[in-house]
């Protein structure tokens, strides 16, 4: 199919930078300014003649959009690939990339509605584990997500397309570095855009590199070394609903032009997985769920038992709530100066708001070093009733 592209908006969109970081990634030669005008030539040779294609200095100059469009018009000739494709990769140029395909022949399939939707999702929470990770390695996450992390979900674009059939491309944008970036190999200078996809090609690997160490050995202490390098109970159940439903999965990333890492310092950017080890991704999920412990919860919780009476109470307490849609009681013990607040919260059936660390503890559950006690109805949103929770 030709398609051209048009759209003046969409043209303009298109940055300087990222139109030179793809000229030079596909071998153009710069040949200096364009007389004395401000733009500068690159030429290549393709079927034994030059071709040109001139880049302005500037995005305000008249004309800007039209410029682009011939650009794209040149670049569709030579590369021999239809206009839009090219738009997309120039889009790209000033974005890390991540491509989620069916390896298995799904990718040719449409997809209804509802699959699109699980799709869409699956991919959100493989990158939002990822940049969660990004910020601080667990186990399992749980809560909202924080500022930084909403952010640069917000900013991941997916390309059209993906509903014909099971292959989404996501364009990340990151910063235009001026020179060659540390970014693959020292973090503190990468921006955060960076640092998630870096950690998500970082888990990935490890992921893989667990499960093949499952097969061989069938422990799941692999994954649990692995959680450091962002591998969480998050990123595996999404790894594995894509999958899954894809009949297994290929996950590629690429970095984007306008910010070039000086030294390719990360794991090979193409990622498999297999319906096979979607079921080891599942159960090493439930493991970390079931197993680690959750640090700096937030509850809201009901105090169903006191271990003495109110009169002899000594901060022993069991409280109920609702953790993954399912009600859990959990022991606590609650230090000296709260206990007149538990002793109210148990008396008149008021919820509480309460921090801690989660354990497992055989089949139960603790409620360790718990913090900010208040009844829920005191905290400044207000709770009403029981908080949705079981009496």
């Amino acid at each position: 199919m030709i398609v051209q592209i048009r759209d003046r908006a969409a043209l303009s969109s298109l940055s300087i930078v990222s139109l030179r970081a793809y000229l030079v990634s596909r071998g153009w030669s710069n040949e200096g300014q364009w007389g004395e005008r401000p733009a500068t030539i690159f030429a290549k040779e393709h079927e034994g003649r030059s071709c040109e294609i001139i880049v302005p200095h500037q995005d305000t100059v008249a004309g800007y959009a039209e410029g682009m469009a011939e650009a794209v018009a040149v670049l569709a000739a030579v590369e021999e690939r239809s206009q839009l494709d090219v738009f997309h990769d120039l889009a790209g140029a000033g974005a890390d990339v991540i491509r989620v395909r069916s390896s298995n022949g799904a990718a040719k399939e449409p997809l209804s509605l509802r699959r699109s939707a699980h799709f869409l999702n699956d991919a959100y929470d493989m990158l939002a584990a990822a940049a969660r990770s990004a910020e601080r390695t667990r186990a399992n996450y749980r809560g909202p997500l924080s500022a930084d992390v909403a952010e640069f979900l917000d900013n991941v674009k997916p390309l059209p397309g993906y509903y014909e059939g099971y292959e989404l491309t996501l364009h990340s944008p990151v910063p235009v570095g001026l020179e060659a970036q540390m970014d693959l190999g020292d973090e503190f200078h990468a921006p955060f855009s960076r640092r998630a996809t870096l950690r998500l090609a970082e888990a990935l690997e490890h992921s893989r590199v667990a499960i093949a160490e499952v097969i061989a050995d069938d422990p799941l202490a692999s994954f649990r070394q692995a959680v450091p390098h962002g591998v969480s109970a998050n990123l595996c159940d999404a790894v594995a609903e894509l999958a899954r439903k894809g009949d297994g999965v290929e996950i590629v990333l690429s970095w984007a032009g306008v910010r070039p890492p000086s030294i390719l310092q990360t794991p090979a950017p193409t990622f498999r997985f297999s319906q096979h080890s979607a079921d080891i991704l599942t159960e090493a999920a439930r493991s970390f769920r079931r197993n680690e412990p959750s640090l700096d919860e937030s509850l809201i919780a009901q105090v169903v038992r006191l271990e003495r009476e109110p009169e002899e109470f000594d901060g022993r307490a069991i409280i109920l709530y609702v953790r993954e849609d399912q009600p859990i009681r959990v022991r606590v013990e609650f230090e000296k100066d709260t206990y007149e607040t538990v002793i109210r919260a148990f008396q008149q059936r008021e919820p509480i708001s309460v921090d801690g660390d989660i354990y497992r503890v055989g089949n139960a559950y603790e409620l360790r070093n718990p913090r900010n006690l208040s009844l829920a109805s005191e905290q400044p949103d207000g709770v009403a009733g029981n908080g949705g929770l079981i009496p």
